[in-house]
């Protein structure tokens, strides 16, 4: 029952709008002509085209010319047939048009009514943003009138005649309309304000001047800032009108490059950007010329441009999230559709589309910016949600890499704990040991014995205590921050020390600086300088070892030692530092592998630099060491 009620209400309106229609025909043709100063005699002499629907022309110059021919029904029965003296209203429309001067004969004579933006304050309108002009019907006779159209902007007129009683509900139609718009287009601008002020990104700022352009346009074409600014002009008017539909092509491209610039797009994508926010900004000068016909008709080739390329910036940009380049992809195909539509009635092909009634009003929408929103505030959310999960995550990972390095601090200090005991432990039994050792070399001299055995096992005992104190100097270095111990040492004092556990003093060139010093922690740097010193004198080939000491700057001192090694012995550069490595002609030397690690690892901890030189023959060491 509800579904034929609704049926018979929508038969009802149809029936009343054909009514309507039946009371009167209105049949019009046209002319252009890019003389200008016309006049009613030599116009209505032309040659007139008929048309249909809206007349779209374009971006033209000069006058156009429209006929009109009102034809009355007078069969249609009393209560619908116009009486002689009754008026007709044509509007015209739409607002941005210059001037219209419509001619209508009353009594034998022609009559001008002027209408257009630029007479708008100066004569009465209708209540919407269209010009009204009356007109006089005779019952049953035909009645001809002419409108002629001055215009800078795209040539598009609207023409509708309707009775008086129909002017009210059109204009206030028109005005919801208009009102809709606006209404959407503001609120769609506060929103993103609001989305701005709780996600600062460079897409939101860029809608934000983006929705504020379309914004203005829909003020600007629909007449409300004349009316809001009576001071203004009209030229000046129609002047700012055509800049804001430059601006809002020029933000309609940032906007596509503030949603690609993350995504790696193809190098060409933002050389073209640059390329048509640069035609724009020419195209600000041609208005400033007074050029507005050359500026607007790049405008929408602009506009045109514009989609390609961004449709080429989404197909060539990496690291997309699959959904976002499929919306990307539909919305700037759907644009380049219309645009395609608007350049079609933008530059006068009415005649071969005249009857797609999508082409002939895509021109009069207006952009009020909500498509356009819906998908920036998608894709705001979207990253929003998608940088949680991400923070989420990393978060997570920060947590386990906590977790595991605090089971990594216990495992180390279990195993340094574990060191220190070992060492302490293994020292007392190896004590005891050489004791016992010292006290079988005595038995045996006293008896003649062989003590070759002896000697195998002393030396095996002092290569197991060597270890054990590098091992114990390796955990003290790991734990310990040698730059909160640091003092002044004199390098004289400390080589005399060194010295003191070599007999042969001869073997050893000692050059040190007068007055050179190090500021060091002790231990370190003696550890560092013994070891190097002691691999100087295991490994050198002519026992001859070189050693340098001085300050090199204020505020560093050097250490160098050198000697010969034959070719064949030389270490190996990229292993030299690594725990536990030895050359393979010593590998029946006393030694472990580790001095030269402990070295690199106390001067580390330092801020001190080890380096390694090879020349000649000879290895260099060199420590230097900051005060």
């Amino acid at each position: 029952m509800k579904y034929l009620f609704s049926l018979l209400l929508l038969l009802f309106c149809q029936v009343t709008v054909l009514a309507a229609e039946t009371r009167f025909r209105l049949d019009t043709t046209f002319h252009h002509d890019e003389a200008s100063n016309r006049t009613l005699e030599s116009a209505q002499l032309l040659n007139f085209k008929p048309y249909q629907g809206d007349l779209r022309l374009g971006f033209v110059k000069g006058e156009t010319w429209i006929r009109l021919q009102i034809q009355t029904n007078a069969s249609a029965g009393d209560a619908a047939q116009t009486t002689p003296g009754e008026r007709l209203v044509l509007r015209v429309g739409p607002h941005y048009l210059d001037q219209l001067t419509f001619y209508v004969e009353q009594n034998g004579q022609w009559v001008a009514q002027q209408g257009g933006d630029r007479f708008a304050k100066t004569r009465e309108n209708c209540p919407d943003d269209l010009y009204c002009f009356w007109v006089d019907v005779p019952k049953g006779k035909p009645l001809t009138a002419y409108l002629k159209i001055q215009t800078d902007t795209v040539r598009a007129v609207q023409t509708t005649l309707v009775s008086p009683d129909e002017v009210m509900p059109n204009a206030m139609g028109r005005i919801q309309q208009m009102t809709a718009s606006l209404t959407l287009g503001v609120a769609v601008l506060v929103l993103s304000l609001v989305f701005l002020l709780l996600e600062r990104s460079v897409v939101l700022h860029v809608f934000c001047w983006f929705q504020a352009s379309v914004v203005f346009l829909i003020v600007a074409n629909t007449g409300l800032l004349a009316q809001w600014l009576p001071m203004l002009a009209a030229e000046t008017a129609n002047q700012l009108n055509n800049v804001g539909q430059v601006i809002r092509v020029a933000f309609t491209i940032l906007l596509g490059w503030a949603t690609l610039r993350a995504c790696s797009p193809a190098p060409f994508y933002p050389k073209a950007v640059v390329a048509m926010l640069m035609v724009c900004c020419a195209n600000l000068v041609c208005l400033m010329a007074g050029r507005a016909d050359w500026a607007l008709r790049i405008n929408f080739w602009v506009m045109w441009a514009n989609s390609m390329v961004q449709l080429w910036g989404v197909l060539s940009s990496q690291n997309f999230p699959p959904k976002l380049r499929t919306i990307l992809l539909t919305g700037w195909s759907l644009f380049l559709f219309f645009t395609t539509m608007g350049i079609f009635a933008a530059f006068g092909f009415s005649d071969v589309f005249e009857r797609i009634d999508l082409l002939q009003s895509v021109g009069d929408w207006r952009l009020n910016g909500v498509p356009i929103g819906l998908v920036i505030f998608w894709i705001v959310a979207t990253e929003k949600s998608n940088r949680k999960v991400e923070e989420l995550k990393q978060l997570q990972g920060f947590q386990m890499e906590a977790a595991q390095s605090k089971a990594n601090q216990e495992k180390l200090k279990e195993r340094r704990d574990l060191i220190d005991m070992l060492t302490h432990e293994l020292k007392t039994p190896l004590s005891t040991i050489k004791f016992a050792l010292a006290s079988l070399k005595m038995t045996a001299k006293v008896h003649g014995e062989s003590i070759e055995r002896i000697q195998h096992i002393d030396a095996s005992v002092n290569r197991m205590d060597a270890m054990i104190e590098h091992v114990a100097l390796s955990n003290k270095i790991e734990r310990h921050d040698g730059r909160d111990s640091a003092e002044k040492i004199s390098a004289q004092e400390l080589m005399n020390v060194v010295m003191q556990e070599y007999h042969d003093a001869g073997q050893f060139e000692l050059r040190i600086q007068e007055g050179a010093f190090f500021r060091a922690d002790p231990h370190f740097l003696a550890l560092i300088v013994e070891n190097l010193v002691s691999n100087a004198v295991k490994y050198s080939t002519d026992g001859k070892i070189k050693i340098s000491i001085g300050h090199e700057t204020p505020g560093m001192t050097c250490f160098s030692i050198s000697n010969r090694v034959a070719n064949e012995s030389l270490p190996d550069e990229n292993r030299l530092f690594e725990r536990y490595y030895r050359h393979p002609n010593f590998q029946d030397h006393p030694g472990m592998g580790i001095g030269l690690s402990l070295v690199h690892s106390a001067a580390e901890k330092m801020d001190a630099t080890v380096s390694y030189l090879h020349t000649d023959q000879e290895v260099v060491f060199e420590v230097r060491i900051p005060h």
